[in-house]
């Protein structure tokens, strides 16, 4: 019996799969790397999948207002409420209309 004693017998071989898994993942990886940096942190999907319209504004202690485009067709209202909790507000109901025609009229858009 004899041992062979060298590089090529002390280096183990990638195995396949291994080597397929990372073949799958090099275009996720591209693809994300690649994001368009201008868009912000770089989601382009609808934050507010689920929204409320029985937040009384008295609660609310800020309000992020986010404008339709690339990213969402319709506008997204998040409201961070007086216990610290984030809610998606309905930009459709009649109280919440009135709040973003005021304010898409003080902010200019940055586009």
């Amino acid at each position: 019996m004899s041992l062979r004693v060298g590089a090529r017998a002390s280096r183990p071989r990638p195995s396949s799969g291994l080597l397929l898994l990372g073949l799958l993942l090099l275009p996720a990886v591209v693809a994300q790397v690649s994001a368009d940096p201008e868009e912000g942190d770089g989601d382009l999907q609808c934050m507010c999948v689920k929204t409320s319209s029985r937040v009384h504004p008295k609660h609310i202690t800020s309000l992020e207002v986010i404008r339709a485009g690339l990213h969402c067709p319709t506008s997204q209202m998040i409201a961070t409420l007086k216990n610290g909790k984030k809610i998606c507000l309905d930009p459709h109901a009649p109280i919440y209309k009135k709040i973003i025609k005021k304010l898409m009229k003080s902010k200019p858009p940055t586009d």
